[in-house]
């Protein structure tokens, strides 16, 4: 068995990382003082398309599976695990 990632596998795992890192860890103190998840956060995720990993391809998703949908929670956690 290969346990290797697939190249879009990998493309997810990049965009996730870069998303955590650049739009989420320098305001995830604020919002977890104030105990909330701003719509901006999740508009930011959808503008990079992980909030549709999991959705198919013929709705305008990416066609992901469980798999998938791991690999982004698994990189948003590294940054904020309430976030996730």
């Amino acid at each position: 068995m290969d346990y290797f990632l697939t190249e879009e596998q990998q493309a997810i795992v990049e965009i996730a990382n870069t998303v955590a890192r650049e739009k989420i860890k320098p305001v995830r103190e604020h919002f977890d003082e104030m105990e909330e998840f701003p719509r901006s956060m999740y508009d930011e995720m959808a503008k990079a398309d992980l909030t549709g990993v999991y959705i198919p391809q013929e709705y305008g998703g990416f066609g992901g599976g469980v798999f998938e949908l791991v690999l982004v929670v698994e990189e948003l956690c590294k940054i904020d695990g309430s976030i996730a």
